[in-house]
Order: C-alpha cells, then structure tokens, then sequence
C-alpha cells in the first residue's frame, strides 16, 4: 500500500524493529533488538544497523542497550512498522516482567508508518497492509532470509528459530543461528527506511532488497 506524506525534509532517521517469541508479552520475550540510522541522501549501503542480539538470561540488559543505542544517533525522527502498539510496549512490558527499570524513548519524533494505513484499511474495508507488501507497493523485493530450505516468516521466527536460538545461547553456544537472527532483522530495518522514503518520495536505494541468503 503506498501512503503519500508531505516531506518535511527530515535529514537524520532511525529506525527500531524487534524479534520476539511471541507477539504476547505475558508469553513471549525478546529475542533480538535491531536499530537504524540513515542519513538522507546517502545511498542505503551507509545506514548503519545496531543488531542486539540475547546471550542467554539478559533479556533487559539487551533492551536497554538497544535503546541506550538508538538515543546515542541523535536522529530527527524515529519510523517504525506497528512500533507504537506492538514493539515498544513490549519492549517496556518485559521490562516490567523483570521487576527492571522502565527505560524511556529518547525525545525524537516517532512516525508509526503502519498506524495510518491500518486507519485507511479499516475504512476502505481492506486488510490490514504488511511490511513486505508495503515494500512491493515501491517495485522493491524485500529481501529474504531462508533457515533449513525454508523462508523465514514472523510466524516461523516466533515458533521455531527463536526459541532455538535462545535454547543454544542458555546452552552456552547460539553462534549457528546468529547470523539468521540478525540477516533477518536487518533486513526489516531497512524495510521499515524504503516504506518511509517511498511515502515521502525520497530517492533510497537500498543494500539488501532483492536479495537472498540461505542458512
């Protein structure tokens, strides 16, 4: 679904995604934090992508530094795809299972790109757009992450790949499956930067559309 915005001429962007266990907090967790910035007008090969990723029992220190992380960019605005009723109260909701400390958002703009195209949907009686039909909206291929012959999926990543990865880092060894964690959520990072560029018309070229790796 494209979305038109007025392009307010925003420099810096960042962007946060996260991989979880379940889409519950109460019944899921963490597993991966991914954070973004990108400077307009800069090819998408210069974004720069913070993945951090669970090394066992640390679930609120690895949201914390994520966030710590994401303050650190000094970005202008924040985009994110559903970030506003799913990522970030989970984020604070595990924090809460924890008994840990809440952790606030730095002070930046933050543009839910999905929020207005779930509102068009639901008026126009359509489904509600996912990320990658977003991104084909712009003739761009998101690019694909493949695990054991088969694509990765939130669906498959919240049943299968992360509670594995989370079972072998417990165990003292995740090094197999980190590199599918982070290939798929940098691949959703800079997702999340082609919608924004395409809504406002900003030329962006990307460094992993169109592309696949297999695991």
């Amino acid at each position: 679904m494209h979305f038109d915005r007025a392009d307010d001429g925003v420099e810096r962007v960042a962007t946060l995604d996260i991989e979880t266990t379940h889409w519950k907090p109460e019944s899921g967790e963490v597993v991966a934090v991914g954070v973004g910035v990108h400077e307009r007008g800069t090819p998408g090969s210069e974004a720069v992508y913070d993945c951090l990723l669970r090394e066992g029992d640390d679930e609120p220190a690895v949201i914390r530094d994520a966030l710590d992380r994401l303050a650190s960019y000094g970005a202008d605005r924040l985009v994110t795809y559903n970030g506003a009723e799913f990522d970030i109260p989970f984020l604070h909701d595990r924090l809460r299972a924890h008994d840990a400390d809440p952790v606030a958002l730095p002070p930046v703009d933050h543009l839910d790109l999905y929020a207005d195209r779930k509102r068009r949907a639901d008026e126009t009686g359509r489904k509600w757009p996912s990320l990658e039909e977003c991104v084909a909206a712009y003739d761009a291929t998101p690019a694909e992450t493949h695990w054991r012959g088969e694509p990765v999926t939130n669906s498959r990543f919240g049943e299968e790949l992360g509670p594995e990865y989370l079972d072998a880092v417990r165990a003292g060894d995740g090094t197999g499956l980190r590199a599918v964690v982070e290939h798929y959520l940098r691949s959703d990072l800079e997702n999340n930067f082609l919608v924004y560029y395409g809504d406002v018309g900003t030329p962006f070229e990307p460094a992993f559309a169109g592309t696949r790796r297999d695991f």
